[in-house]
């Protein structure tokens, strides 16, 4: 019988089936996974028999424990308290996840719930995007828009006024977007910057001073290399429906 701290660990944790007992070990698991973990209780803790290698590699397995560990276990986890227990569950969970074949699964299963009519969607929008990249890569000649790198690998074709709102030929429109480097496109996409009538950049009062330094230098002013007149009427959009202003 186990502690009902050790049982509550285990919940929490979202293990919810259990297979019996082997010895001093009972055996637990997750619906829809088919790894399972033994645990017996240890002094204030607990011992976690795992069977996967995998799984072992991201913890420092006991050398030797005085639980002999079921027959078909890779190797012993010690968790001190129920606490530390708690933890080292959820992470095998976690890990349990993402063992082959439950990737693929749950691929095949999101592929399966999309409508014949979303894959099409799905379709014209990737090649729309990719579209929309080369453009942007000619019209900014391959540099970020407002630091001037110029790593293809590390810049994003970052629309202005996003694509599930812009008509056909707003999405395809050069002036509906910038070329950004990766971390200001974050910023640009999910409204915690936008840009100023004269191109200079604004930044969300919801984005944290620690956060806005770990992202952009302290003191540096960032602002668009240039802008035309077709960026306006999109970035008074970006301003007004997508920035997050208060």
């Amino acid at each position: 019988m186990l502690p009902s701290l050790l049982r509550k660990a285990i919940g929490d944790a979202g293990f919810d089936l259990t297979f019996g007992t082997e010895n001093e070990w009972e055996r637990i698991g997750v619906s829809g996974l088919h790894a399972t973990v033994w645990l017996a209780p240890s002094h204030r803790g607990a011992l976690l028999a795992v069977a996967e290698r995998a799984v072992l590699r991201e913890f420092t397995p006991m050398a030797w424990s005085d639980v002999p560990p079921p027959k078909t276990a890779a190797g012993v986890i010690h968790c001190h308290t129920p606490a530390e227990c708690y933890e080292t569950l959820r992470r095998i969970r976690v890990l349990f996840a993402q063992l082959p074949p439950q990737p693929e699964r749950r691929f095949a299963d999101r592929l399966a719930a999309i409508a014949a009519t979303e894959v099409d969607a799905i379709v014209r929008q990737r090649v729309g995007q990719g579209l929309f990249r080369e453009m942007l890569m000619d019209y900014w000649d391959g540099k970020c828009a407002v630091t001037g790198l110029a790593m293809p690998q590390l810049l994003r074709a970052s629309h202005t006024k996003p694509w599930k709102d812009a008509t056909d030929r707003e999405r395809l429109d050069v002036y509906n977007g910038f070329l950004l480097a990766v971390h200001l496109d974050a910023l640009f996409d999910a409204g915690f910057m936008t840009f100023g009538p004269e191109g200079d950049a604004q930044f969300s009062k919801q984005l944290s001073d620690e956060a806005r330094g770990q992202l952009v230098a302290t003191g540096t002013q960032l602002r668009l290399g240039r802008i035309a007149d077709g960026h306006a009427p999109y970035l008074e959009y970006h301003r007004e429906h997508v920035f997050k202003s208060t």
